[in-house]
């Protein structure tokens, strides 16, 4: 079972912006499910962390490759957003490294899942308009 499920909501009116959500979203599930199904404990979990955190990078890295094309006026606030994201998953990494449970694993997914949808609602959404205004759909 989903924890996320993509709609035309979280449309950021940005082709590949959406198309990266839409792959996070569905990485974000396969960890979800692994904590649905009790299966995380049989199973190494680090390749779907490394997935994540890689996939992030190349999202944000393509965020901010147009940002600094268009001269994006948000720019250091949304950089910021990245820099915290990054810097949550490696505590949150740690943490269940450490621990291995059950708990850390729902902290995770939990953390992914409000993330995710605040940001991609909230933050990408303020760049909607000026990313279509300068020809970028």
């Amino acid at each position: 079972m989903p924890i996320l499920n993509w709609t035309e909501e979280y449309s950021v009116g940005v082709q590949e912006f959406d198309n990266q959500h839409k792959k996070l979203m569905a990485i974000i599930n396969k960890l979800f499910t692994l904590y649905t199904e009790k299966k995380f404990s049989n199973i190494d979990v680090n390749p779907i962390f490394a997935e994540l955190n890689d996939y992030a990078n190349i999202h944000f890295s393509t965020e901010e490759h147009y940002f600094n094309l268009y001269n994006y006026p948000q720019k250091a606030e949304h950089l910021a957003m990245h820099a915290a994201h990054r810097k949550k998953m490696i505590e949150l990494k740690n943490e269940y490294d450490a621990e291995n449970s059950e708990k850390t694993l729902f902290a995770i997914s939990n953390f992914l899942n409000e993330w995710w949808i605040w940001h991609i609602n909230n933050a990408d959404k303020e760049y909607t308009n000026y990313f279509n205004a300068n020809g970028l759909k």
